[in-house]
């Protein structure tokens, strides 16, 4: 599959009508919704708002009470938009759901990564270990069942 770029984005989507993007919650989670593709492809370069309560809520969408969380995504401050933007490199088909385009999101605020944010923060971390001239690696292990 040829990488997409903001060059060849429109083209590799011309059959579609509407994109899924998702962004990844503190707990692991994705948090997302359904765009139509001409509201994707305007938004790809710039990115588009995107409620901070995605990091206000734990996995039972129940807010979470502490004070770290609340300087993150707070109920009282009106849950302000962060700036999500589609990492294209993350474009996926997802065949259970008639073959929707998928695409991740990273979230910023003020042309700053999200610190809560778990892309943003494996992408980081991945730059700083390659500036050492490391590559970080990761598996995963199935629990045994017996």
């Amino acid at each position: 599959m040829t990488s997409l770029t903001l060059d060849n984005i429109a083209d590799s989507l011309k059959n579609d009508i509407k994109v899924k993007v998702a962004g990844v919650d503190s707990s692991g989670i994705l948090r997302g919704k359904v765009m139509s593709k001409d509201k994707f492809l305007s938004t790809v370069e710039s990115g588009f708002g995107f409620s901070s309560a995605v990091f206000g809520w734990d996995m039972h969408d129940a807010l979470y009470a502490d004070p770290a969380s609340s300087a993150m995504a707070s109920e009282n401050g009106g849950y302000s938009d962060f700036i999500a933007v589609a990492d294209l490199s993350s474009f996926r088909r997802l065949p259970w759901e008639e073959n929707i385009p998928l695409f991740l999101l990273r979230f910023s605020v003020n042309d700053k990564p999200v610190v809560a944010c778990p892309r943003s923060m494996l992408a980081d971390i991945t730059q700083k270990l390659a500036q050492n001239n490391v590559k970080a690696l990761a598996g995963g292990k199935i629990p045994d069942t017996a």
